[in-house]
């Protein structure tokens, strides 16, 4: 259910490991627990929506290592300071480009990456998860309308020429936000087995 075009082995990345993982602090800690939406470009030769590595050669998140900006530099702006903001989780979502034709071209939360640890990389941070959750297209909640008014009061965001972008859609999530404790229902049940 891969990404059939290409092999999706791991390149050899020019990474610099500076310096070893430190623990981080745990989502019950005091102004912890509060997430942070960040995207990925989804593969078009898979079932499953994972990043974009035969087209793009993408490589983060990197589910091999369980990490996220390990490899390369992604949405540094955003997560570079997820410690001093209290972001415990980082929600991964994309626009499906993958083979399943019913979800294609819609948007979905796809990931759960709970934060256990963190190092400096090079120029960026890199964090990884113990414990991360990726769903199948499936089980995947997708965004819409609704949903995102229900969570943040207005329509999905869109650009200057009226298209839906994953740019704008990245956004920090409050702790006790109903969009925070929906994503970890939905995620944790999956993970569970639970419908």
């Amino acid at each position: 259910m891969g990404c059939k075009r290409r092999s999706c082995k791991t390149k050899e990345s020019k990474k610099t490991k500076d310096t070893k993982w430190i623990d981080y602090p745990s989502a019950d800690e005091k102004g912890f627990g509060h997430g942070k939406f960040c995207y990925f470009l989804s593969c078009p030769s898979s079932e499953l929506p994972i990043r974009d590595y035969v087209y793009r050669q993408k490589l983060e998140p990197h589910y091999e290592t369980k990490s996220y900006n390990e490899c390369l530099s992604c949405n540094q702006r955003g997560i570079r300071n997820a410690c001093n903001r209290g972001i415990s989780y980082i929600l991964f979502y994309t626009k499906y480009q993958g083979k399943k034709g019913g979800y294609r071209h819609n948007y979905f939360v796809t990931g759960l990456f709970p934060i256990s640890a963190w190092r400096r990389v090079s120029d960026r941070i890199a964090y990884r998860s113990d414990n991360p959750i990726f769903l199948s297209i499936e089980d995947s909640i997708e965004l819409d309308d609704k949903l995102w008014r229900k969570w943040f009061g207005k329509d999905l965001p869109k650009d200057s020429r009226g298209s839906h972008n994953l740019r704008y859609m990245a956004r920090f999530i409050e702790k006790n936000s109903s969009a925070l404790e929906d994503i970890l229902v939905v995620s944790m049940g999956k993970r569970a087995g639970t419908k």
